[in-house]
C-alpha cells in the first residue's frame, strides 16, 4: 500500500476560533448565498422551502465541521489532507487543480456581481468596475491571512447590512402561501444545491481549521456558518418572491434608491473573495513552481475577465457542474479520515473519479439525485476494495506471483 501519511507536527502556533470564524461567516452570508436563496425559490414556494433549506444547511455544516475537525486533529491544511487521502502525485494534483478552477469560478461570480455594482455606483463601464474590484482584492491579499481576517468582520457586517437594505429597498416581505405543489425530487435537488454551494469551502476549510486550538473552536465556527447561511438564503428567497429575480446586482440595478445597497455589496464580497484567493493560490502552488504574488495576480486577472463578462449570471449552472465533480472527493476524504478503511491512495483516487463520472452521467440525463448517487458510488468502490483486501491480504498476491 502506498504510504502517504505525514507526521503530525508536535508544536503548532494555534489561534482561537474568532481568528478564523470571520471566514466561515463570510461564506455563510454574502451576495452568493443571497442569490442562492433566490435561485432555490425558483423551484419551491417560500413556505415549504424554508424547512428544506434548514435541512440542507445542517447537512452542509456537518460535512464542513467533520472535515475541519479531522484536519485540526491531524494539524493538516488541505494540501496535506489531499496528499494523505489521494497520494502525493496524481491524486493530490487532480484535487488541487479542481480546487484552483473552482476558486477561479467563484472569484468570477463575486467579481461579476460586485464589479457590476461598482460600475453602476460610479457610472463606469462594466469592465472598469470589475477591474476596480480585482485590483482591490490583489492589494488586500498582500496583507496576509491573519491581517485580512480581521477585515472580514467588517465585510460580514456589510453583508448583513446588504441583506437588510435589499429587503428595505425592494419593500420585500415573505409570502407564506404554499403555491404550486412540489415533489420530493425537487426538495432533494434543493438540499443537494445547498450542499454544492459550499462544497468547495467544505473541502478547503482545513486551511482555516488546522491551527485552531480545539475542536470546540471548529464547532463555534460551524454554528456561525449555519446561522449566517440560513439568513442569507432566506433573504434571497424573499427577494425573489418580490422581484422575480435572483441576481442581487440586477435587483439593485432596477431600484432607484440602491446606492447604499451597492456600497454594502462591494464591501461584502471581500470575505469570500479573499478566502477563496487564499485557497486558490495554495492549490496552484502545489501544481506549479510559482510564488504567492504571481498566483494572486493570475487569479485576479482571470476573475477580472470572468467578472467583466458577467459570469455571475451563470451561477446555478456553475453549481450544477461542481455538484457532479467535487462531492465524491469530499466524501472519500471524510471516509478515509474517520473510518480509516484498509485501502490505498490510488484506490481512493479511482473511487472519487468513478463517483464523479456516475454523478455527471446522471446529471446529463436530467436526474436531480446525481450528487448523492455519485457519492454513494465513490464510497461503494472504496469499501469494495477494503473488503477484497481483508479477504485477500497483500501477501496472497505476492505468493501467487511466485
Amino acid at each position: 500500500m502506498e504510504r502517504t501519511d505525514s507526521p503530525i507536527p508536535t508544536k503548532v502556533m494555534t489561534v482561537p476560533w474568532y481568528k478564523r470564524a470571520a471566514v466561515w461567516l463570510g461564506i455563510g452570508i454574502n451576495p452568493a448565498s443571497i442569490s442562492l436563496g433566490g435561485g432555490l425559490a425558483t423551484v419551491m414556494p417560500f413556505a415549504p422551502l424554508l424547512p428544506v433549506m434548514v435541512v440542507g444547511a445542517i447537512l452542509l455544516t456537518g460535512l464542513a465541521i467533520a472535515q475541519g475537525v479531522s484536519a485540526r486533529r491531524r494539524r493538516q491544511p488541505l494540501g496535506r489532507r489531499a496528499a494523505q487521502t489521494f497520494g502525493l502525485g496524481l491524486g493530490a494534483g487532480v484535487l488541487n487543480l479542481a480546487m484552483a478552477v473552482g476558486m477561479i469560478g467563484w472569484g468570477g461570480f463575486h467579481n461579476g456581481v460586485s464589479g457590476a455594482s461598482a460600475a453602476n455606483l460610479f457610472g463606469l463601464p462594466t469592465w472598469a468596475g470589475s477591474l476596480l474590484i480585482a485590483t482591490a482584492v490583489f492589494v488586500l491579499s498582500e496583507l496576509g491571512v491573519n491581517r485580512w481576517n480581521a477585515l472580514m468582520w467588517i465585510t460580514t457586517l456589510s453583508a448583513l447590512a446588504l441583506a437588510i437594505s435589499a429587503l428595505v429597498i425592494t419593500n420585500a416581505q415573505p409570502s407564506w402561501q404554499t403555491g404550486q405543489p412540489f415533489t420530493l425530487s425537487q426538495a432533494l435537488w434543493v438540499i443537494g444545491t445547498i450542499i454544492t454551494y459550499a462544497i468547495l469551502f467544505s473541502l478547503r476549510c482545513p486551511d482555516f481549521t488546522w491551527d485552531l486550538e480545539s475542536d470546540a473552536d471548529v464547532y463555534k465556527s460551524g454554528l456561525a456558518f449555519l446561522l449566517s447561511l440560513l439568513v442569507g438564503m432566506s433573504v434571497g428567497a424573499i427577494l425573489y418572491q418580490t422581484t422575480g429575480n435572483w441576481n442581487l446586482a440586477d435587483i439593485l440595478a432596477a431600484e432607484r434608491s440602491a446606492t447604499l445597497g451597492y456600497i454594502f455589496l462591494i464591501i461584502a464580497v471581500a470575505s469570500p473573495l479573499l478566502s477563496g484567493m487564499h485557497s486558490g493560490v495554495l492549490a496552484m502552488q502545489t501544481l506549479l513552481p510559482i510564488n504567492k504574488r504571481f498566483g494572486t495576480a493570475f487569479i485576479c486577472l482571470t476573475t477580472f475577465i470572468l467578472g467583466a463578462t458577467r459570469f455571475d449570471r451563470q451561477f446555478l449552472p456553475f453549481l450544477d457542474v461542481l455538484s457532479a465533480l467535487l462531492p465524491p472527493a469530499l466524501f472519500i476524504m471524510l471516509v478515509v479520515a474517520w473510518w480509516r478503511p484498509r485501502t490505498s491512495a490510488r484506490t481512493a483516487l479511482w473511487a472519487w473519479l468513478a463517483g464523479a463520472v456516475v454523478a455527471l452521467v446522471f446529471k446529463l440525463q436530467g436526474q436531480l439525485l446525481h450528487m448523492p448517487l455519485g457519492a454513494l458510488a465513490s464510497i461503494g468502490v472504496l469499501y469494495l476494495d477494503t473488503y477484497v483486501n481483508r479477504l485477500l491480504p497483500m501477501e496472497f498476491w505476492f505468493k501467487n506471483k511466485k
